[in-house]
């Protein structure tokens, strides 16, 4: 405020004490939103949302049938005849078997399906889930398997 001569005063700033706080509060609004509008507009964009372009859609196509002419070749091997009758073994664990190799972390049904012949089990006294097996590999001949529960924990060849 300025003083003038006579006792008067006059205001510097109309605008800050004439409007009231709603019309600024609408004013920040209206200026946020055509700011939205700017920075998120559509951008010139032909394709309707949702649609996949034609391109997308035929690699997706190739790429099926790819899988599926892998899974049909793959069902036609050993691995894949052994997944058929386990299908919950993944397809690598199925080629490993099929191939006579013997793994650690293996179950006992797996390695009993990788080798050719189990000769002996023993069971460890005071150790219920302890087992030692002899076998005999398709590919490396006699094998000692330890086994904790039911998985494979060490391999020594005889």
């Amino acid at each position: 405020m300025i003083k003038l001569a006579g006792g008067f005063r006059k205001k510097v700033s109309a605008l800050k004490d004439t409007r009231s706080p709603i019309l600024w509060a609408s004013l920040a609004v209206i200026f946020s939103v055509l700011v939205c509008l700017l920075v998120f507009r559509d951008g010139g964009k032909t394709q309707k949302p949702g649609q996949i372009p034609a391109e997308v859609l035929s690699k997706i196509d190739q790429e099926k049938a790819q899988a599926r002419q892998e899974f049909a070749d793959f069902i036609q091997t050993p691995a894949g005849k052994l997944w058929q009758r386990y299908p919950y073994w993944s397809p690598e664990m199925c080629r490993k078997i099929a191939a006579g190799e013997i793994v650690p972390g293996m179950s006992k049904e797996q390695a009993r399906e990788a080798v050719s012949r189990v000769v002996e089990v023993k069971t460890e006294k005071g150790k219920d889930r302890a087992e030692e097996w002899v076998v005999e590999s398709r590919n490396q001949g006699r094998m000692l398997l330890k086994f904790d529960g039911n998985a494979l924990v060490e391999i020594e060849k005889k």
